[in-house]
């Protein structure tokens, strides 16, 4: 393959991936502003917003790692394909269910699309396989900047569906909008079984005769063991906020259209300035990319706890966002600059289960936590959290983040 065909192929596979990445965060975004609303009503209880983000925490998990292992294995092609497959299941399903009044069934939904996310999500280790280091950071961030579109989206397409809806049930909103986003899952899904060649298999490799390393060997690799550990704390910060606002909000009187663009806020500062992450991280290093990132969901956290005005709770969800944007790019730079493509896949699925499995706890608690003290308590537990996390980032050396030599494929 000569350089030329094969940037052209880059460019083509990056163009596929962005508008996938795109309807994943479209199908986020309307899970978030609808499933917790939906399932308080088909509930009564506040508490199970929580619990259906529990489960799509727990589903995310395990579809990351079965996926990443899967893909390694396969190749990244067919991974995704199915990934996109049950995202389009999973957002049937949640349609079907609240037009059906069956809370069990949304619930089955969010794992359904949990699963799907979960794997869908690894599509940055395709884009990672495609890059050089010294590319990846902005690479991978332009991936993630084309779901801007999708993620602001999605909360708007619930507004618009309620607006076009004749009747005064929310459920018929809720409906249309997992319908569009399950015809654009379809779409996603077509443009995965496009990626011929496999990126997996334009991966730079390993010079010389290197053997794929277990896992365990990764993560005896320091800054992997900090990658992993910011991105739990970075990832259940951001879940617990995200999946209880909409809820908290509307129990303070705050009207569905004014909660969706408070959520767009949020979903801007996660995705608008991924590239400027990207050049962040790649000119001025993954430690202090990862230090940054976290200090300003820190401080989103504190805000949006004791926000009452929507403007205030926006900025708040902005910063959460902002700094999740840039840990979870960190997190896949690190992670990519120290394994191979037949390593890559397992390791960034691992990171995904355990972050998700974590956030699935935190889901649960800011679940609990809104039903008792409020939305306030739930701030301040998560910056509890992330503290000690961004220490733990800095106390790592700085000659230790320097990635692995690799040779293109």
């Amino acid at each position: 393959m000569t350089d030329s065909s094969r940037a052209q192929i880059v460019r083509h596979h990056t163009a596929l991936l962005a508008i996938a990445q795109a309807s994943i965060w479209l199908t986020a975004g309307v899970f978030v502003a609808a499933g917790p609303i939906a399932a308080a009503r088909l509930t009564g209880h506040a508490s199970l917003s929580g619990l259906m983000f529990a489960l799509w925490a727990l589903a995310f998990a395990t579809g990351a790692q079965v996926t990443g292992l899967a893909m390694d294995r396969f190749g990244r092609r067919p991974g995704l394909a199915a990934a996109h497959g049950l995202l389009c299941l999973g957002s049937l399903a949640a349609a079907f269910s609240v037009l059906s009044g069956s809370a069990a069934g949304l619930l089955g939904a969010s794992v359904i699309g949990g699963f799907g996310m979960g794997s869908a999500l690894l599509s940055r280790g395709a884009v990672a396989d495609m890059y050089p280091p010294q590319r990846r950071g902005v690479a991978v961030g332009y991936l993630l900047a084309a779901g801007t579109v999708g993620a602001i989206g999605g909360p708007q397409l619930v507004n618009l569906a309620r607006a076009l809806t004749t009747s005064s049930a929310l459920q018929d909103a809720f409906a249309r909008s997992w319908f569009v986003v399950a015809a654009t899952s379809l779409v996603a899904f077509a443009c995965m079984l496009l990626l011929r060649p496999d990126p997996r298999d334009m991966a730079p490799r390993p010079s010389g005769s290197a053997v794929r390393r277990p896992l365990a060997s990764l993560l005896k690799l320091a800054p992997i063991r900090a990658a992993v550990l910011a991105m739990a704390a970075g990832q259940t910060a951001m879940y617990s906020i995200m999946g209880i606002s909409a809820v908290a909000y509307t129990r303070r009187g705050v009207e569905v259209a004014a909660i969706a663009v408070v959520l767009s806020s949020h979903f801007a500062g996660m995705f608008a300035f991924s590239p400027v992450w990207g050049a962040f991280l790649d000119r001025r290093g993954r430690k202090r990319g990862l230090v940054t990132a976290g200090t300003l969901l820190f401080v989103g956290a504190g805000i949006t706890g004791i926000a009452s005005h929507p403007i205030l709770s926006g900025l708040g969800l902005f910063l959460v966002g902002l700094g999740w944007s840039g840990l979870y790019l960190g997190v896949t730079a690190v992670i990519s600059d120290f394994t191979s493509a037949s390593e890559r896949g397992a390791a960034l699925g691992f990171t995904d289960f355990a972050s998700a499995s974590i956030s699935s706890i935190g889901a649960l608690i800011a679940g609990i936590l809104l039903d008792g003290p409020g939305f306030g308590a739930v701030g301040i537990v998560m910056m509890a959290v992330l503290l000690p996390t961004i220490a733990a980032v800095g106390l790592v050396g700085g000659s230790r983040w320097r990635p692995v030599a690799l040779k293109p494929a």
